[in-house]
């Protein structure tokens, strides 16, 4: 934890009192190394997660049978099933909006083949919570057991309140150079799918130098893209996830 440490307290003579804190930066780091797999295939390289203030820290989150281990707290990122999923804190401080569909139909789609949008019913709000809840489960150890891994490049929160942080870019950018590069180039991936043009731009350089054509840039899933534009991408990281994955 020193390295992201040190890394935090640069990002913050950037962004002030913008910054997330560092606890909340430690736990989605919790977080994200229970889901490392052993052996890493595919990197998920996204942007970053969502700002986690003190409080919401504090909303703790029930345990769930067969992750042990697991941390125990709410965070604002997807990795914590809680995030999105009231059943699992039981709390009165839950947020009334929380939870990122869009990066379940991503992780969903590189565990799955999707032919339609109806595929990604089992993890989206139209099922019922422990069956909904049980999906998402599944779907993490599955992603864990076939070597797909998300990172966010920023190792801090560059939304806020539904608003992008002043000067996140410089942001995103001493946290890749300090710190996210060397754990995603550590993990040695078959192949990096960088989602968001906005993360390319920074990190583009560095996919080109050491992945060569083992790379994918594609599209934030909220951004203005058409229905069948999105539904395209998804099957792009099936295709990508199940091609990487095949070699088991």
């Amino acid at each position: 934890m020193q390295k992201l440490r040190a890394t935090y307290s640069r990002i913050k003579e950037l962004l002030g009192d913008n910054t997330e804190p560092l606890e909340s930066v430690e736990l989605v780091e919790a977080y994200r190394r229970f889901f490392k797999p052993e052996t890493v295939r595919v990197v998920l390289l996204a942007e970053s997660h969502v700002y986690t203030d003190d409080s919401e820290r504090q909303i703790p989150t029930l345990p769930i049978p067969g992750l042990s281990g697991y941390p125990d707290q709410y965070a604002r990122f997807v990795y914590c099933l809680g995030y999105g999923e009231k059943s699992l804190t039981q709390s009165v401080k839950h947020p009334k909006r929380d939870g990122t569909p869009q990066f379940w139909k991503i992780f969903y789609s590189c565990c799955n083949s999707i032919s339609s949008p109806d595929d990604f019913r089992p993890i989206l709000g139209k099922t019922a919570p422990e069956e909904r809840l049980r999906n998402k489960i599944e779907v993490l150890k599955q992603m864990k057991r076939e070597g797909i891994w998300l990172i966010d490049a920023s190792i801090v929160a560059l939304y806020k309140e539904g608003q992008k942080v002043p000067r996140m870019l410089d942001a995103l950018k001493e946290s890749w150079q300090s710190y996210t590069r060397d754990v995603v180039l550590s993990a040695k991936p078959d192949h990096v799918i960088c989602i968001g043009k906005g993360v390319a731009s920074v990190v583009e350089p560095d996919l080109k130098k050491h992945f060569a054509s083992k790379y994918t840039v594609l599209a934030q899933p909220n951004a203005f893209l058409s229905s069948a534009e999105h539904f395209a991408n998804y099957q792009t990281y099936s295709r990508i996830c199940g091609i990487q994955t095949s070699r088991k």
